[in-house]
């Protein structure tokens, strides 16, 4: 249930940016409940394809910038099912706003999970987003017993080195 709570974060935000671009900026403007599913779809493929998938492999700013361009796609190909047309310029504005608040939620995510927070141990910026640990993903790795054979090194790698 990890995934819950990013999901939620990503959906409040997004869906508050789309209900201000496309329903009270955009003249004539685009119904509420077509923004809320819109904005259902957009945080669905956000954090699916951005979270999940290129966060890790190329970090924030590149992340956000993938956001930014994934938003503005889907914007258009929703233009098509909504019956007022959306701008491109609304298009844009939109995108640009939901890729910058993607940048701030990627940096808020990561200080929740740096200073380990009460209750909550996360090891990795990967598992505040709902995936494994990248060391706790095989069943052969014991865990948090397995540090100790390391700590109990008393004796030194040379021992014939000693005088």
């Amino acid at each position: 249930m990890e995934t819950a709570r990013p999901l939620i974060i990503k959906y409040i935000y997004i869906a508050a940016i789309t209900i201000i671009f496309l329903t009270y900026l955009q003249v004539p403007s685009v119904a509420l409940g077509t923004s809320l599913i819109l904005s259902v779809f957009i945080a669905l493929a956000l954090y699916f394809a951005g979270d999940r998938f290129l966060l890790p492999r190329f970090g924030t700013v590149a992340s956000a910038i993938a956001n930014f361009v994934i938003a503005a796609v889907i914007f258009s190909l929703a233009n098509a099912f909504v019956r007022e047309p959306v701008t491109t310029g609304t298009i844009l504005a939109a995108s640009a706003v939901i890729g910058v608040a993607e940048w701030f939620y990627f940096r808020y995510a990561r200080s929740e999970v740096t200073p380990a927070t009460e209750g909550e141990d996360f090891s990795s910026f990967a598992e505040f987003l709902g995936e494994p640990a990248p060391g706790n993903e095989e069943e052969g790795n014991p865990g948090a017993e397995g540090d100790q054979p390391q700590e109990h090194q008393d004796q030194p790698d040379n021992p014939g080195s000693e005088g």
